[in-house]
């Protein structure tokens, strides 16, 4: 381990929260992901990260405002016991787990938000409030991040039955400024 790397607490043996992907594994590691069934796949629970800017993100391709993708890598050691962890591009031996996020969106940004609340639960434990009321109010901001975007913007989605009053109000032709043109 690098020097100022965070160790992952499911290496402790510490509950943490995980998503299911389909993983296929080869003689060398991992070899795919996918979020669908695919041949030649075992659906494995694979954690989220502990850290920051790695949650940020995946809560932010979760909720639609990054279009970035997601990738899978080993956590430790390999054996009969490995974990596997989820992680953006640019870690070393990450494959890039395939298919439409869509289906496991909603659940993946509750997962990031639970991971979230349990780094600020271990900050409380420890005594950091400062550190701890920093993640919770991270967890909030992604819990309103998937709600706005379940609504769909600004506004959201015009209802049913319901004057279009949401939208952008219609001018009247009168009312709109007149632009005068200087003549040659």
């Amino acid at each position: 381990m690098a020097e100022g790397e965070i160790r992952h607490p499911a290496l402790d043996g510490t509950g943490w929260p995980a998503i299911g992907v389909r993983v296929r594994c080869g003689d060398t590691g991992l070899r795919a992901a996918s979020w669908r069934l695919a041949p030649h796949t075992v659906l494995w629970e694979v954690l989220l990260p502990c850290t920051w800017p790695e949650l940020e993100r995946l809560a932010g391709i979760a909720t639609g405002t990054s279009r970035a993708r997601v990738y899978v890598r080993s956590l430790g050691e390999a054996g009969a016991g490995q974990l596997l962890v989820l992680c953006l591009r640019g870690a070393g031996g990450a494959v890039r787990v395939e298919g439409p996020l869509a289906p496991v969106a909603e659940v993946l940004a509750a997962r990031a938000r639970a991971a979230v609340l349990n780094v600020a639960a271990v900050h409380c434990a420890a005594g950091r409030e400062e550190e701890a009321r920093l993640w919770r109010a991270w967890a909030r901001r992604i819990l309103k991040d998937g709600r706005a975007a379940r609504r769909g913007g600004a506004y959201g989605p015009p209802r049913p039955g319901c004057p279009p009053s949401a939208a952008a109000p219609e001018v009247p032709r009168a009312a709109r400024p007149v632009r005068w043109r200087a003549w040659p």
